[in-house]
């Protein structure tokens, strides 16, 4: 009877002693469990900050870079103002000087004045992507200005039997073939090197002069390219243009 009292007593300390442990080790576990859930939840947190404040760097740096491009933008249009307003006087001086002036002179001049043109219209180009009121504006008197140049060119032709290729370049937006065009121009014009003049003309703006032009040359579509009193009409590669422009 004593034996069985104490295997009693010692079975009911061994199952409290089981049961304290266990409950120990639960309550262990769950402290664990919930400070892994605070753990998460603060790297969710840092997480989800982190990722705001990239997300608005890249919105600031955006509108830096934006800011950044118009003030370049802007710059440069204002450099091309002023280059086609020099130019414009260039225009006026060698015109008010008609017949007075020798060949040799004209040619200086005419020649000086045209690559001014030319490198105005490479700038605009590079500027397209604007497409900014301002930038429209300045395209125009460009237009007006490599108009005049491609007449003065013909006239120095005329006046002092020069044999230069004069051409006057058509194309419009968008147009991938004037693309390709523009291309085959820049290779004739490398090849050609000081025998060949390109004036350049944008089709689609809206003036008076240019559509005038298109309908005297008979210009339908872009790209589109007049030689003396002929006309192509269409893409054509730059072995082409040699063969026809020497015909």
């Amino acid at each position: 009877m004593k034996k069985l009292v104490e295997f009693i007593i010692c079975q009911t300390w061994f199952n409290i002693s089981i049961s304290i442990q266990f409950t120990y080790i639960k309550f262990k576990n769950y402290n664990l469990s919930v400070c892994m859930k605070k753990q998460y939840k603060n790297v969710y947190v840092f997480a989800a900050l982190i990722s705001i404040v990239l997300y608005a760097l890249g919105i600031l740096t955006g509108i830096y870079l934006q800011k950044n491009t118009e003030m370049v933008v802007e710059r440069r249009l204002n450099e091309i103002e002023k280059s086609i307003e020099s130019t414009q006087l260039e225009y006026l001086y060698i015109t008010s000087l008609g017949d007075k002036i020798s060949c040799d002179a004209l040619r200086t001049m005419v020649d000086d004045t045209t690559n001014s043109v030319w490198q105005i219209g490479r700038e605009l180009i590079e500027l397209e992507g604007s497409r900014s009121d301002r930038f429209f504006e300045l395209k125009k008197q460009y237009s007006l200005l490599s108009i005049r140049a491609w007449i003065l060119n013909n006239y120095l032709n005329d006046k002092c039997n020069d044999r230069k290729i004069i051409l006057l370049y058509f194309y419009s937006i968008p147009c991938p073939d004037c693309e390709k065009q523009g291309k085959e121009l820049d290779e004739l014009r490398k090849y050609l090197k000081n025998d060949i003049k390109i004036f350049v003309l944008d089709g689609g703006l809206d003036l008076p002069m240019i559509n005038t032009l298109k309908k005297t040359y008979e210009v339908n579509v872009t790209p589109s390219i007049v030689f003396g009193n002929k006309t192509f009409s269409g893409f054509i590669v730059k072995d082409e243009l040699v063969k026809v422009l020497s015909d």
